[in-house]
């Protein structure tokens, strides 16, 4: 019974950060790129 009731725990509560999550806007878009500032290097070499 221990097992099941926690099983049943554990997925519930990952069902319910998924139904949370999915509808969320921003998951669909990338953050804007930064702009590279003057102290950063670049990869060019």
């Amino acid at each position: 019974m221990i097992d099941a009731l926690s099983l049943l725990i554990s997925h519930g509560v990952i069902l319910l950060a998924a139904w949370r999550l999915l509808p969320r806007a921003d998951l669909d878009r990338d953050p804007p790129p930064s702009l590279p500032s003057a102290s950063e290097p670049h990869a060019d070499a």
